[in-house]
């Protein structure tokens, strides 16, 4: 278990807290086991907003609640938002595509256009391979060249399966590179690239010219629309701190989508943004500077006790006692009608002045900069919008996707290395956690 944070010079972190190989622990239990014992560990449980989960079903929504009620038994407010990993939707529509593509097949293909050398199993390789095939296919290369007469070539039945996957296949491609090799580190990149990837699926729907093209395509799309919908606020949001998009990019989108309720996720967004604000000025961590100076309050403390140190027993008593005089004299501006009128006056002009975020939507959006790094600006930011900046440090955090660039592209769970597996837990999880935490 890892837990994602920016620290207070806004770098990003990454410290593993728990790790373990033990299967001791009940399996009914053992996730809901080991969170609340790495959470309670660290003395965290405060401080957790989201839990990364694999997106699968093993982790359902009973799971979901008895992992956050972990946290939420502690009074902590608000819920704590489960998020399913990014890289996890990719690779599960890729599997949707692979199914009907048989091992055999994919060795021919392998053979036909690599002659027969051997290659990853990497599902970007593969669907190198098979639109090399498509390609050739398309040009005549199999029947121009005699070298190709001694391979086993797919039927035209194979040809329509492997044909959908490129397609299809090429769109999540598309996004996956962007999204998983270009060594983004936060979260507000999800929003506009996942948006894209939806209209590239859609458009090949649309374009669809046979029977199973047209069901695979609606099958992945039934995938990504429950992703999308699952996790619309917080992607959302985190691309709303993006100076780049802000709440433009989100109304555009919105104002794009066919259904009626697509208007109304917009003022979500804004609504969401606006209480986790309010939540954030009204907390104690906005009102503090981040690094007190410790002379000062040092100085302030002696002073506190040389004032004590002045007064005896007896002249405590009478200064109290004055003090309660001076509470309960009467006050005669209560009664004064145009002054109390003034005060309420007042306090709907402090009311209606303009917080820190509606200072921020009001600006215009960046120029686009691909290489715009958000946590940088951010930080020249944070005296501007000492709350804000706060909000989006916290936001910008939150871990969209568990997998490396490698991992995306891995057909299969990576296992521990045989050498862990053989380890004494506790020696497993003291090696693991050192791991992360010795690179500070």
């Amino acid at each position: 278990m890892t837990a994602h944070f920016i620290d207070d010079n806004w770098k990003v972190r990454k410290w593993i807290l728990g790790y373990t190989t033990d299967e001791s622990i009940p399996l009914d239990d053992i996730y809901t086991y080991h969170f609340r014992t790495a959470v309670q560990g660290v003395e965290i449980e405060n401080k957790v907003s989201t839990i990364l989960l694999p997106n699968n079903e093993e982790f359902d929504e009973e799971l979901v609640d008895a992992i956050r009620k972990c946290i939420e038994e502690k009074g902590i407010n608000p819920p704590v938002f489960p998020i399913y990993c990014c890289a996890d939707l990719f690779r599960l529509m890729v599997d949707d595509l692979f199914n009907e593509l048989s091992f055999s097949l994919l060795e021919d293909v392998r053979m036909l256009v690599s002659w027969g050398r051997c290659s990853s199993t990497n599902w970007n390789v593969r669907l190198f391979h098979l639109q090399q095939a498509v390609d050739m296919k398309n040009e005549d290369a199999f029947s121009k060249d005699e070298i190709y007469d001694d391979y086993d070539k797919p039927s035209d039945e194979d040809w329509i399966k492997i044909e959908t996957f490129c397609k299809l296949g090429g769109c999540i491609y598309k996004v996956a590179k962007v999204l998983f090799e270009g060594e983004y580190l936060t979260s507000n990149v999800y929003f506009h690239l996942l948006a894209e990837l939806k209209v590239m699926l859609n458009q090949e729907l649309a374009s669809a010219d046979n029977d199973y093209f047209l069901n695979k395509a609606k099958g992945i799309l039934e995938r990504f629309d429950k992703y999308w919908n699952d996790m619309f606020l917080v992607l959302a949001t985190a691309s709303v701190l993006d100076p780049r998009f802000k709440m433009k990019y989100v109304e555009f989108n919105c104002s794009k989508e066919k259904d009626n309720d697509e208007g109304s996720k917009a003022e979500t967004v804004l609504d969401y943004l606006r209480n986790m604000y309010a939540r954030y000025a009204a907390s104690r961590i906005c009102q503090k500077p981040i690094c007190p100076d410790p002379t000062i309050i040092y100085e302030e403390e002696e002073e506190e006790e040389d004032d004590e140190e002045d007064y005896d027993e007896e002249e405590k008593r009478e200064i109290q006692a004055q003090k309660d005089k001076e509470a309960n004299k009467p006050d005669p501006y209560k009664e004064f009608v145009v002054f109390q009128e003034f005060i309420k006056f007042e306090g709907c002009s402090r009311e209606s002045q303009e917080t820190e975020l509606d200072s921020y939507l009001k600006e215009p959006v960046m120029e686009w900069n691909k290489d715009f790094k958000v946590l940088e600006w951010w930080k020249e930011e944070s005296q501007k919008y000492p709350i804000l900046s706060r909000v989006a440090r916290d936001i910008l955090s939150i871990p969209i996707s568990r997998a490396t660039s490698y991992d995306v592209y891995v057909p299969d769970k990576r296992e521990p290395p045989e050498f862990v597996l053989s380890m004494d837990p506790k020696v497993a999880n003291a090696m693991m956690c050192s791991k992360s935490w010795l690179r500070l």
